[in-house]
């Protein structure tokens, strides 16, 4: 070791940053594998089309990790808003006025804010915004909160983004759902956390009628505008309120993470 170490000398702070660096590219590189065998398989199968899979494997960020090592770096980590800057003031007052209608709300409060670092975010709304130049309205992008989150991934969205894999069966369909209404957001939320996102949602077809097998919009549609989750005996969402309404997109770079709240009841 020591002749290695004649020509090659590392501080020990400088070889636990490469095993570290070294360590995350093989993680993304089993998760790269991972994807493209499942897009294969669909593929296979009917269940995705090649411009699909062809936009999928562009988003993937394999290539991102290899750099990193190659320089020696890995800097990914989020980044905290810190009380009282003009950001979170913002956030901190969009939030309140959303659930302070509901009395048992009243008391909410925001502690702490994360967002992504300069770079990831840049990456991230180039993908974002190439996505939703292709929808049919291109401009019909909204804040809305996330529906999900509850299996411990909000960290790992916020950081990476929304991936195939973290599309979600439920009662309209497979997909990434999203309402205005944050308090309808922590029912499938991980507790105290929510996830804020610009989604781009094009030409929405309001649908009523159950399909969990959906797995892309109507023909001539970007997304779905569902009905609350009260369902009567033949399946239909009939009664729908404004703040129960759920956004439903089948394709994950079509909504883009903006910040992670914690907050406290």
């Amino acid at each position: 070791s020591s002749g290695i170490n004649a020509e090659w000398p590392l501080r020990p702070g400088e070889i636990e940053r490469l095993r570290l660096s070294k360590g995350v590219c093989e993680r993304e590189f089993r998760e790269y594998r991972a994807q493209v065998r499942s897009m294969l398989s669909r593929l296979k199968s009917g269940n995705e089309d090649i411009d699909s899979a062809e936009n999928q494997i562009m988003s993937l960020t394999l290539m991102e990790s290899k750099d990193s090592l190659v320089n020696g770096q890995y800097d990914n980590a989020n980044v905290i808003i810190r009380v009282g800057e003009e950001e979170f003031i913002d956030i901190e007052d969009e939030f309140r006025a959303a659930v302070c209608s509901t009395p048992s709300y009243k008391s909410i409060r925001i502690t702490t804010v994360e967002k992504q670092n300069a770079k990831k975010s840049s990456m991230l709304q180039n993908i974002f915004k190439a996505r939703c130049n292709a929808l049919r309205d291109p401009n019909l992008v909204m804040k809305l909160y996330y529906c999900g989150g509850k299996g411990g991934t909000l960290h790992r969205i916020l950081r990476d983004g929304f991936l195939p894999k973290d599309m979600v069966p439920g009662d309209f369909g497979i997909g990434l759902y999203f309402t205005q209404n944050p308090i309808r957001a922590m029912q499938y939320s991980e507790p105290g956390l929510l996830l804020m996102c610009e989604v781009g949602i094009g030409m929405a077809e309001s649908v009523l009628k159950i399909d969990q097998t959906r797995n892309r919009p109507p023909v001539g549609y970007d997304s779905i505008l569902t009905g609350e989750r009260d369902v009567d005996h033949i399946g239909i969402y009939s009664h729908q309120r404004h703040n129960e309404l759920q956004y439903l997109v089948f394709d994950s770079k079509q909504a883009v993470p903006s910040y992670l709240v914690y907050f406290t009841i």
